[in-house]
């Protein structure tokens, strides 16, 4: 007998999300050496100008930690080009995900490769994000 769907199980996104190193706000704000007493209104600052990946689990603002250059306290510079080419129809969870899985041009997931292979990661991604032509 088929087992019903479980409102108890994990969905898809949770899984994804509980995968994936997150920060807070004021812990990115922190990395970014921004010091401010809205560390939420600074990073969504951030999203309008295109400068960062927020990801929203259960409605808290989440901030991927590997967009960061721990070493320089700044996003990526990778991360910027990215989000610039990244069509309006992608959300930012999806743009996570692909940075966040195993790819065969990295031998893992591109995250683990920022800063120091950004040019095959900016052409793989418009690889990913070329729309499909058939005929």
């Amino acid at each position: 007998m088929p087992q019903e769907h479980s409102t108890a199980k994990t969905s898809v996104e949770e899984r994804l999300l509980a995968s994936i190193n997150l920060i807070d706000s004021a812990q990115a704000c922190a990395l970014l050496c921004i010091e401010t007493d809205d560390p939420e209104g600074a990073i969504q600052a951030l999203v309008l100008d295109n400068a960062i990946i927020i990801l929203m689990p259960n409605g808290r603002t989440m901030v991927p930690l590997f967009q960061f250059d721990l070493a320089s306290g700044r996003v990526f510079d990778v991360v910027l080009d990215l989000l610039k080419l990244r069509p309006c129809r992608m959300s930012n969870l999806r743009l996570a995900y692909w940075l966040s899985r195993a790819h065969v041009d990295f031998a893992g997931p591109p995250a683990d490769r920022l800063g120091q292979d950004d040019a095959m990661i900016v052409a793989a991604f418009r690889r990913y994000i070329e729309l499909e032509h058939h005929g």
